[in-house]
């Protein structure tokens, strides 16, 4: 449970430093918030035009069936943007996303099993002006780590995706 606080203070000491330091471009800093699996209700960060990394930090405060525990992740993305072109801004909207995560899930079964995964990912930015719009991604969840309930590992793929809105500072 330690690494809950952990991830939440990386993420926004990533945010706090982005948006203090004037060595960064305004318009290469994108803030979004959305919902996905394994992020679940999310708010993440990321700095880049056409090659971009980001962080985010991802929780889901509602009970299910009686259970108190909070499910959350957080996690780290790379993502390029290849091809096609907007009309607002110069960023490809087309891209692949390479995300690793850690999460602690309770409720989603069969996701509850694992604690770390890769989720490679293609998706779309819609762009409605120079500064906000929406990310629509579709991936593979691909597990690399058992919780310590389970005695054996299982590899499977399974389904994964995201949906968020972004502004551009």
């Amino acid at each position: 449970m330690k690494a809950f606080p952990v991830c939440l203070r990386i993420t926004l000491l990533a945010i706090i430093i982005s948006i203090a330091s004037e060595a960064f471009s305004q318009s290469k800093i994108e803030l979004s918030g959305g919902y996905g699996v394994p992020e679940l209700f999310n708010l993440g960060i990321k700095y880049g035009q056409n090659m971009q990394v980001g962080a985010y930090g991802g929780i889901y405060p509602f009970k299910w069936y009686g259970d108190r525990v909070v499910d959350w992740s957080c996690g780290m993305e790379l993502i390029y943007h290849f091809a096609g072109k907007s009309k607002h801004v110069e960023q490809a909207p087309w891209y692949l996303l390479g995300g690793l995560a850690y999460h602690h899930l309770n409720v989603m079964d069969p996701y509850e099993r694992y604690d770390m995964s890769f989720c490679p990912r293609i998706g779309r930015t819609f762009n409605f002006s120079g500064k906000w719009g929406l990310n629509l991604d579709i991936a593979l969840f691909i597990p690399l780590s058992m919780t310590p309930d389970y005695d054996s590992y299982e590899f499977k793929f399974l389904p994964s995706g995201n949906l968020s809105f972004f502004i551009r500072l």
